[in-house]
């Protein structure tokens, strides 16, 4: 995802007196010791006589090893096969033969299972191919209903050849904690989690450096003290990792731009390309000899002095700025930089990967070097020609789903960043794959196997079926390289055995069904696995509801919305991101998840879907608990669907809560009664949810915790800190409401806008014909006058604004004196309390600002701007289908908008005039949101 901005911990408003509790320490992460636990078996054996055609284990085996292994690499395997045999009763010593052997084969990790009546072959060219072997035959075990294996020969070899994944709960090098693995002397890699990795199919993980930490070059430039404690803690990792088959790839952000105090532009000025937009910072320019040093060296040192590292994952293009092609302008990408003015774009992505190859395959000549290009919204030709010519010993690598879409409710949706819901590949991921230089090392593709940012406080999400999608898709595409996941999304699991073993290793032409009732039969009993396989289709069909926005995987109550309070009076409080914990808790700001995609109705009616399906689902798999007691993995796929069931209906719960709340407050006056009790049925069914949830996290210590947050999201001491404010809110808030309801009083009016508030502007309907006359100074000559906040000696400023059927209009005007500054104008609007606001902003030249966030531009409004005798006036009309369904005069003909009018200087982010004051407290910086305050904005009331 794109880098996250550091954020301020003031937040303007207060969540609670009572402030929630902090998530447990790292410490206290029990999942840590359940990783490292040995690995345990429970096969689901129902016979013991053998049937022809079948080689019987019963009487006890034997393992030769006689594949030539000097480093002993495959010693690990051969101790978990014989911690397999005696979990499951084979007895050591046996006449049944198992042997590894080597034999020419044409693909890397591919093996072949000989089996005859005494003995079974494991036949391989590498060591990892037995080891895939090995874990092959304990599950073609477990699958079977007795300890007998089918006569024959079984042949497998993989079509993704480099499955990449990560630590669960490893440092992830980012604020707020900004901890990094290699300076510490933590684990992150026990055996037992290694062990667990390498059984699910897993032989690569990624950890993040910097260039600047582990950098050597012959370059006059300072070496990080630490540097040699950051290598001796990568080699250990890189060797221990290396005993499982597993590589270790370093994942980089570089070259990275460069602050004036950076020692490498002091020293090197010819280093600095253009200054980053909206900060004093430099592009790295990669066209100069001594940026090709640099690059190829610092790669080298790196590559060289760690041994056996698997590869490098460089995000070259999209996220943070990088080289001088992040600050390219127009469709051809032009560079404002002396020295990459003249090239194409690809020339200058290149003189940056082409030395950082150089680099790494002088040391490392086998290591993979990724070229991750994040373009969340599609391919552009431009980047389809950074494809077309990427560097020999390249492999591309390309987001899945970024750019896809799919239909909701007979809507076109549009996904970006990562979706396990979503099937993809989007458009964007075919072109790409099918432009790739012939000449570079191939196609990877970014997904997320376990979960993703649409609920990622749970270690796994139970929808194998979309992974079989979307390998599907892969395999007729020709990728080779999975990158399985962000820092979530990766727990050793059933979807992650999915992604890394059973789909990369699957016969091609292997059906949906067929693949999940192998899936399933090696973890369930033979009579349950249609049970179990119907299960995962119902979740998979529930899931397919998930509203496709990036807003509402971002901040939408799924993740964690089980510890949001909830507020009967409104309190405008914003959404905090579902990825981080240092921001105050969500607040009633509903519509920040999903304005601009979604109306409220379509949202309602998909997580409505989303819940009610996936409890029918979860109907069908909990009936089989009470068998498999004994078993703490299928007591854990329990726990997880049982507890995504209850996120699922807290987040429909908070929906409905706060759509009901508006008709509470703005809705005819005969329905407050109803809506009021069924207000205090929803609060008092999250009271119950979250002592349920409480309970599967005392069992489940997975539960809750987010990597990318570095802690958990909820935890039992949160839950309860939550109900306590759910108790606490019926007997307060509500009672106070029952009490107006009862008196056939409006409900909190002065909080809702509609009486009160010094801050309000009365809105008329427009005069007869004053929609053709809009653009005309005449036709606002009755209309009202609000001056805007002003200090003394200030040149004035006034906006006005009245409405008719179809849209909104406003006038900004301001007194301007010779030689004053050209000015930009900005209404801010919020089409209701629950949403955020969307921004209009024009400049003297009558442009439009279009580069605002995701949620505020919208191109369906008109504007003019004219000066004449010393004013310049600025007009808007904002047709209400500019707000996507939120305003609904229909429903709710008294709701008042939200509004805010700002005058700016053109060439400053300051502001000069406000009519809402600034809030005193400085506002958190959100991504998509930016420094948006919904204390800096005014009610706009309308005159029936």
């Amino acid at each position: 995802m794109r880098l996250i901005l550091l954020c301020s911990l003031v937040f303007s408003l207060a969540t609670s007196a009572q402030e929630a509790p902090l998530s447990p320490g790292d410490s206290d992460w029990r999942f840590v010791e359940t990783l490292s636990a040995p690995a345990t078996w429970h096969p689901h054996w129902t016979r013991d006589t053998k049937a022809d055609g079948e080689a019987s284990l019963q009487g006890g085996v034997r393992v030769e090893a006689n594949f030539p292994d000097g480093e002993q690499l495959l010693e690990t395997a051969y101790e978990d096969l014989g911690n397999f045999f005696n979990a499951v009763g084979i007895p050591a010593g046996g006449p049944f033969r198992i042997i590894t052997e080597q034999v020419p084969t044409t693909e890397a990790e591919s093996f072949t299972l000989e089996i005859s009546t005494d003995e079974c072959r494991i036949q391989a060219n590498d060591a990892e191919g037995i080891r895939r072997g090995i874990y092959f035959l304990e599950d073609e075990l477990l699958r079977a209903d007795g300890p007998f294996l089918t006569i024959g020969k079984i042949q497998r070899a993989p079509f993704i050849k480099t499955r990449i994944s990560r630590c669960f709960f490893g440092p992830i090098k980012r604020p707020p904690m900004n901890r990094d693995e290699l300076l510490d002397e933590v684990d992150y890699y026990p055996d037992g989690y290694l062990n667990r990795l390498a059984r699910d199919g897993v032989n690569a993980l990624w950890l993040t450096i910097e260039l600047k930490d582990l950098r050597k070059t012959s370059l006059n430039i300072p070496v990080s003290p630490d540097r040699e404690q950051r290598l001796e803690k990568l080699r250990k990792t890189v060797g221990k990792c290396r005993l499982y088959g597993i590589q270790v790839y370093l994942f980089t952000l570089e070259p990275i731009y460069m602050t004036p105090g950076d020692p490498l532009i002091l020293a090197y000025p010819e280093l600095g390309g253009i200054t980053v937009t909206g900060n004093y910072a430099k592009t790295f320019c990669p066209s100069s000899e001594t940026a090709q040093t640099y690059l190829r060296e610092a790669l080298y040192s790196i590559f060289s002095e760690v041994p056996g590292l698997g590869g490098l994952i460089n995000l070259s293009y999209g996220e943070a700025p990088t080289t001088c092609l992040s600050e390219a302008k127009g469709p051809e990408g032009r560079m404002d930089c002396p020295r990459c003015a003249d090239k194409k774009p690809w020339e200058t992505l290149n003189a940056s990967l082409g030395a950082m190859e150089r680099g790494v395959h002088e040391a490392a000549p086998d290591a993979n070097v990724i070229s991750w290009l994040y373009v969340p919204d599609g391919d552009s030709e431009m980047v389809l020609d950074l494809v077309r010519n990427t560097p020999p010993g390249v492999t591309v690598q390309f987001n899945f789903e970024s750019g896809g879409s799919k239909e909701q409710l007979g809507k076109a949706r549009r996904a970006s960043d990562y979706w396990l819901s979503y099937l993809g590949p989007s458009d964007s991921f075919r072109r790409v794959a099918a432009n790739v230089n012939p000449e570079a090392a191939g196609m990877a593709a970014k997904i997320q196997a376990c979960n993703s940012h649409e609920v990622a406080s749970v270690p796994f999400i139970p929808v194998p079926g979309q992974l079989f999608g979307k390998y599907r898709e892969m395999r007729g595409l020709g990728v080779e390289t999975v990158m399985q996941c962000w820092y979530f999304g990766n727990l050793p699991s059933m979807m992650n055995r999915a992604a890394s073993s059973a789909l990369p290793f699957a016969p091609e032409g292997v059906s949906e069904g067929e693949f999940l009732q192998n899936l399933a039969r090696r973890d369930w009993a033979a009579a349950d696995v249609p049970q179990v396989v119907e299960a995962w289709r119902l979740f998979a069909k529930a899931y397919e509801n998930y509203p496709l926005s990036n807003a509402f995987q971002f901040y939408g109550p799924v993740t964690d919305g089980v510890v949001w309070p909830l507020h009967l009076k409104p309190a405008q409080r914003v959404l905090g991101p579902t990825w981080r914990v240092d921001y105050p808790i969500s607040g009633d700001r509903i519509g920040e998840a999903f304005s601009g995609t979604h109306t409220y109705p379509e949202v309602l009616q998909l997580c409505k879907a989303l819940s009610d399906t996936w409890n029918q689902g979860l109907e069908l798999l909990t009936t089989l608990k009470p068998k498999y007691a004994n078993e703490p993995d299928r007591m854990m796929d329990f726990s997880v669907a049982q507890a995504l069931g209850i996120q699922f209906r807290s987040s429909y719960n908070i929906l409905r809560f706060y759509d009901l709340r508006e008709t509470l407050l703005y809705g005819p006056a005969e329905t407050r009664s109803a809506t009021l009790k069924t207000l205090r049925e929803i609060v008092e069914e999250e009271i119950g949810n979250g002592a349920t949830l409480s309970a599967l996290c005392e069992s489940n210590p997975f539960l809750g915790f987010h990597s990318e947050a570095e802690a958990y999201k909820y935890f039992p001491a949160k839950l309860q800190w939550r109900v306590d404010l759910l108790r606490e809110l019926l007997d307060t808030e509500f009672v106070e409401a029952e009490a107006e309801v009862a008196a056939d009083e409006m409900v909190f009016p002065a909080l809702s806008g509609m009486t009160g508030e010094p801050l309000a502007y009365t809105c008329s309907p427009a005069p007869d014909g004053f929609a053709a006359a809009w653009r005309e100074d005449a036709a606002w000559q009755a209309l009202p006058v609000e001056a805007a906040a002003l200090e003394p000696g200030e040149p004035a400023a006034s906006w006005r604004a009245v409405r008719d059927a179809e849209s909104l209009y406003v006038s900004v005007q301001l007194r301007q004196t010779d030689g004053a500054a050209p000015m930009s104008a900005s209404v801010h609007i919020q089409s209701a309390h629950i949403y955020p606001r969307r921004t209009f902003e024009l400049d003297e030249q009558g442009t439009r600002n279009t580069q605002l966030a995701w949620h505020a531009f919208n191109d369906q409004w008109e504007s003019e701007t004219t000066a004449a005798n010393g004013i310049r006036t600025f007009r808007f009309r904002i047709p209400f289908t500019a707000f996507n369904g939120e305003f609904d005069p229909a429903r709710f003909p008294a709701r008042p908008m939200r509004i805010n009018v700002q005058l700016k200087p053109t060439a400053a982010a300051t502001v000069s005039h406000t009519w809402a004051p600034a809030s005193p407290a400085p506002p958190v910086n959100r991504l998509g949101y930016g420094m948006e305050d919904p204390a800096e904005m005014g009610w706009l009331r309308f005159v029936p």
